[in-house]
């Protein structure tokens, strides 16, 4: 059972291991949980990358924009940890999806106990979101909406959070052409989706797509995150536990839109803060949009 008071990172490994439970659940590839996608530029915009040693994979090639256009396929990828890629899966992310960057959005000590599987000649970036998970965020209740949705606009609004994302932006705007990069945390959707939400919006994509995208996770981490809530209940934890750890597993429109609106009262809206809270002037925006939308 849960203390009353527990320290809670971004990530919701910190929180399984505070209940005795590995932080491995979170990201356990489960097979049931993928699908086959084809390997050609028209895979279908929000597909799951099948791998046999990550989960929440994606490329977000073939969504389109406000004006028409469309996200380059095998350009600009996400995913959950990186930590049990196969050689397969690595030949797959390099051979297949042309990945030459791998964006790590964990904090430190994540990295440092799941270190992602190393691949030749690709540039592994360290760009950390939430600098100390066990100590960022304080949990005293168990309402899990709440958590994740202060959660979500600490990620936008502090400097940690603001310095990451705006590191992200500079090594896509560097990023050779016809190179894919892949920007990942622990589950894929916390941090990795909130930075996907920035990605996609710079390039023109509209909220709806944006928030289809993001909900997906429930989808791709449904198999995992049952296995997680059954070891929950198999260690006694009761139901206000278990009901809080449903929601913090999942994905919500009220997280994603507790980060925007905390923007939106901040900045006005996300494309300023793009450009006042990132520093991602207009011709960066125009550059990203040239690297990745045809």
């Amino acid at each position: 059972m849960l203390k009353s008071k527990l320290r809670l990172g971004l990530s919701l490994g910190t929180l399984l291991v505070t209940l005795g439970l590995g932080a491995q659940v979170v990201a356990t590839p489960v097979q049931a949980a993928t699908h086959a996608v084809t390997t050609s530029a028209s895979t279908k915009a929000g597909s799951q990358i099948k791998l046999k040693g990550a989960v929440n994979v994606r490329d977000l090639g073939g969504y389109r924009t406000k004006t028409g256009k469309t996200v380059k396929a095998h350009m600009l990828l996400r995913a959950a940890a990186l930590n049990k890629l196969t050689k397969a899966d690595v030949q797959k992310l390099k051979k297949t999806y042309h990945v030459r960057t791998d964006i790590d959005l964990r904090s430190k000590a994540e990295a440092a106990k799941d270190p992602d599987v190393k691949m030749s000649g690709v540039n592994y970036v360290f760009d950390p979101v939430v600098k100390d998970v066990s100590q960022q965020f304080s949990l005293t209740s168990k309402d899990g909406n709440k958590v994740m949705q202060d959660g979500y606009k600490a990620m936008v609004m502090t400097k940690q959070g603001q310095t990451a994302y705006r590191k992200m932006f500079k090594v896509l705007l560097k990023n050779p052409k016809g190179q894919a990069v892949l920007w990942h945390c622990t589950a894929g959707k916390d941090r990795t989706g909130v930075g996907t939400a920035l990605v996609l919006t710079a390039l023109g994509v509209n909220r709806k797509t944006v928030m289809n995208d993001y909900l997906l996770s429930n989808k791709y981490l449904a198999a995992s995150n049952k296995v997680a809530i059954q070891q929950l209940k198999d260690k006694g934890a009761d139901a206000a536990t278990i009901k809080m750890m449903t929601d913090m597993m999942s994905v919500k429109k009220s997280y994603l839109n507790a980060a925007f609106s905390a923007i939106n009262k901040k900045y006005g809206s996300v494309d300023k803060y793009l450009q006042k809270g990132l520093g991602l002037t207009k011709a960066d925006q125009t550059k990203l949009q040239r690297l990745y939308l045809k």
